[in-house]
C-alpha cells in the first residue's frame, strides 16, 4: 500500500481507503483498498472499493479523495490509461458497492501550461455550497504546481487557478489538500525531488505545509509560513478529513519512495501513520495522535525525576508496542535522550543535541540496513529543530513493532520512521553524554488492540 485515499466519515463509520496493488508486494496497477472503523484505531477490512476495469483507468485507479453529498459517498480519483492521467468519479449508496461515473476532469480541462502525464491526486472539499478540487500537477517547464477546480455538482468542473507553484524545476506536487484551522488556511502538498534545506527536506520526497489565505475566486494562495510536515524518514502523501466532532484529522503513508523495502520478502510493503489531530498555533501546524488511542492503554507505569548519567533502564519500561511519554530536562548534558528497540548491541536513538539545537533520530544501528537513492545523503539519520523551554523538551513516542512516531513539545515537531529491529530487541534505555540530565514525568503504557 501507499497513499491514504478517500478519508471520510460516512454511514456511521470512519472510511479509510488506500492505494494498493493486491497481487504483489510491489508497486503496480493501483486499486483502492478499504477499511472502516468506529474509532480510527481498530479497523475492519472491507472489500476492494474500485479496480482498474475501464478503458480510461485500465492502468490504475490512483490516489484521490472522498466527500459525502446527498447521503452518498463520492470518490474522486486519478484514472490512468497509458501515460494519460485524468480525474474520474465513483459513487456509493452504502460505502461498499461503488458505481463508476466516468471522467469528470479530463485532458481538455487542463490549463495550457500543464502536463497531461503529471496530473493526479484530486482532493475534494466543499465551501459555501460550492465543491472544489485541488489536483497535483507539473507545468511544461518542469515546475511542480497545484491546480484548483470548482463545481456545483461534482460532475462538471471548471478551472479556477494555480494556488501554488515550486520555484525549481524537475519537481512534482502530489497529494494536495487544503482546510481552515484557527482562521488560517492550510495548504498541504507532497513534493518530489525538493532540494534539501539544512535539516529540512532530508528525504528525496517530502510533505510540506503552508499557512495563509486561499482566495477561492481566483485560486491564489497568499502564504505566511511554509515548513515540512514531518521531519522523520517515512512520512508522505498525508490526507485530512473532518471527524463528526469537528476535529481535523490527518493520516499519512508511513514509508518512502526510492528506499529498500525490507518487508517485501514477507509479502507486504507499506503502512499508515496513527491518525493525528491538527491544530494551528501562531501560524504553525501542530499534530497530536487522536485521543481515541488512549482507550487502548494497558499496564501503566509512572515515575518522577529520574537522574540520568550515562545509561539507565527503568523497571517496567520496555516493549515494542507501547506509548512512552516524558519530559527531558537537559541539565548539564551535551546530549540526552532515549534508546529504543535495544538488545544485543542493537539500538535506535532519539535524542537532543545541545550543540546543534536539534533532536536527532538515528536508526543506523537498528540491525537492518536501509538504503535510499543516489539523491539522498543517507536513509539512517534525520533531525529537526525544536524550541527548548527552561532547558526542557517533551517527548511522546509511539512504538508499533517496526515503527516510531515521535511528537515533540506537544506536537510542535513530529518525526516518523520505520525501525526494523530483531524481535528480541524490546529494551528502552535512557542516556546522557557530557553531563547529567533528568527524565521527568515518565509514563509508559502498553498499547493493546484486541
Amino acid at each position: 500500500m501507499n497513499d491514504p485515499n478517500g478519508l471520510a466519515y460516512a454511514f456511521g463509520k470512519y472510511q479509510f481507503f488506500y492505494q494498493f496493488h493486491p497481487y504483489a508486494a510491489a508497486w503496480g496497477p493501483m486499486h483502492w483498498g478499504h477499511y472502516t472503523s468506529k474509532d480510527m484505531i481498530k479497523w475492519e477490512l472491507a472489500p476492494t472499493a474500485i479496480a482498474p476495469d475501464e478503458a480510461y483507468d485500465r492502468d490504475g485507479c490512483f490516489s484521490g479523495s472522498a466527500i459525502v453529498k446527498d447521503k452518498k459517498l463520492y470518490l474522486l480519483y486519478t484514472a490512468v490509461s497509458g501515460a494519460l492521467q485524468q480525474q474520474a468519479l465513483a459513487v456509493s449508496k452504502d460505502g461498499m458497492a461503488f458505481e463508476k461515473k466516468g471522467l469528470v476532469i479530463a485532458k481538455a480541462d487542463l490549463p495550457a501550461d500543464a502536463s497531461e502525464t503529471n496530473f493526479r491526486d484530486p482532493k475534494v472539499f466543499e465551501k459555501n455550497g460550492t465543491y472544489y478540487a485541488l489536483v497535483g500537477s507539473k507545468n511544461k517547464s518542469g515546475a511542480g504546481q497545484i491546480l484548483l477546480y470548482a463545481s456545483n455538482d461534482l460532475e462538471n468542473w471548471r478551472f479556477v487557478g494555480c494556488p501554488y507553484r515550486t520555484e525549481g524545476d524537475e519537481l512534482m506536487c502530489e497529494c494536495p489538500d487544503c482546510f481552515t484551522l484557527s482562521g488560517k488556511d492550510v495548504l498541504l502538498t507532497s513534493i518530489q525531488f525538493l532540494h534539501r534545506d539544512g535539516w529540512r527536506n532530508e528525504n528525496v520526497h517530502t510533505a510540506r505545509y503552508l499557512t495563509g489565505e486561499l482566495d477561492l475566486s481566483d485560486g491564489k494562495f497568499y502564504p505566511e509560513i511554509e515548513d515540512e510536515v514531518d521531519s522523520g524518514f517515512d512520512f508522505y502523501a498525508p490526507q485530512t478529513f473532518v471527524a463528526p466532532d469537528g476535529r481535523r484529522v490527518m493520516i499519512a503513508w508511513m514509508q518512502m519512495w526510492d528506499r529498500t523495502y525490507v518487508t517485501a520478502p514477507e509479502g507486504w510493503v507499506g503502512a499508515a501513520t496513527l491518525p493525528r489531530e491538527l491544530f494551528v498555533k501562531n501560524g504553525r501546524l501542530y499534530q497530536q495522535p487522536v485521543r481515541e488511542i488512549e482507550t487502548y492503554r494497558k499496564n501503566p507505569v509512572a515515575f518522577e525525576d529520574i537522574p540520568i548519567l550515562g545509561e539507565r533502564t527503568v523497571e517496567g519500561v520496555k516493549g515494542t508496542k507501547c506509548e512512552l511519554c516524558f519530559t527531558l530536562d537537559m541539565g548539564t548534558a551535551a546530549r540526552a535522550g532515549v534508546k529504543l528497540f535495544c538488545g544485543h548491541n542493537i539500538e535506535t536513538l532519539l535524542f537532543y543535541d545541545r550543540a546543534s539545537g536539534l533532536v536527532i533520530f538515528d536508526r543506523s544501528n537498528m540491525g537492518t540496513l536501509i538504503s535510499g537513492s543516489s539523491r539522498e545523503r543517507d536513509a539512517l539519520i534525520r533531525s529537526t529543530a525544536v524550541r527548548v523551554r527552561d532547558n526542557k523538551i517533551s517527548f511522546r513516542l509511539f512504538l508499533d513493532v517496526s515503527s516510531v512516531e515521535a511528537f515533540l513539545n506537544g506536537g510542535e515537531r513530529t518525526m516518523t520512521g520505520l525501525v526494523y529491529a530483531p524481535r528480541y530487541a524490546d529494551g528502552i534505555v535512557f542516556f546522557s553524554e557530557g553531563g547529567t540530565a533528568t527524565v521527568e514525568h515518565l509514563e509508559k503504557y502498553d498499547i493493546v488492540i484486541p
